[in-house]
């Protein structure tokens, strides 16, 4: 664990090479309006043009960040400085874990995803017993995809033309990763073996 001094104590953090990863608190929900309205962020995060503004972004925020078994606050370790969130919620009887991340556009191409996303996973396989990780992805967000790629999702499935957006039909790439897989590439113990 490292002590985050931007968490309110005694709380404290989780850290990477390059990163601190700290609960979520109320305090955080500014930065998360930024972030979620930043208009290099928005198509990527939300499948409708009509932006949530104010309290209602506000309490949709705050909701999702309070139902997941792991959100956390994305910093850079050597400022302190916001970089966004991610989370996993867990569905108890599947044991699937379904992922998020939304990173300020100041931090893409630094692999600070790859970092943050590495993390998590490792952590949610790790610390949920959970059988498999999924997640959703826009096709056209080649960054984020080729992210996942690279930590060992594969793709399952294309829900083909399944939302209008700026006049054009978007279809969603739905992507996992077994814990069977992930161990193996990370040389963590199998558990059924």
């Amino acid at each position: 664990m490292y002590v985050c001094l931007h968490c309110p104590l005694p709380m404290a953090g989780y850290s990477t090479e390059r990163l601190i990863l700290c609960p979520y608190t109320e305090a955080d929900l500014d930065d998360l309006m930024i972030l979620w309205n930043d208009p290099l962020v928005r198509p990527l995060v939300v499948d409708d043009d009509i932006a949530l503004r104010g309290q209602k972004l506000k309490d949709a925020l705050h909701s999702s960040m309070e139902r997941a078994a792991f959100g956390v606050i994305i910093r850079l370790k050597t400022t302190g400085e916001f970089m966004g969130q991610m989370m996993v919620t867990v569905d108890p009887e599947t044991y699937e874990g379904v992922f998020g991340i939304c990173l300020s556009p100041k931090f893409w191409n630094n692999g600070y995803g790859t970092e943050a996303t590495r993390y998590m996973v490792d952590y949610s396989f790790r610390w949920f017993d959970l059988q498999r990780m999924t997640l959703s992805v826009w096709a056209s967000n080649t960054r984020a995809r080729a992210v996942y790629k690279k930590i060992g999702f594969k793709i399952e499935g294309r829900r083909r033309g399944s939302v209008r957006r700026s006049n054009r039909w978007e279809y969603i790439i739905r992507m996992g990763i077994l814990y069977e897989e992930w161990a193996a590439m990370n040389s963590l113990r199998h558990r059924y073996s």
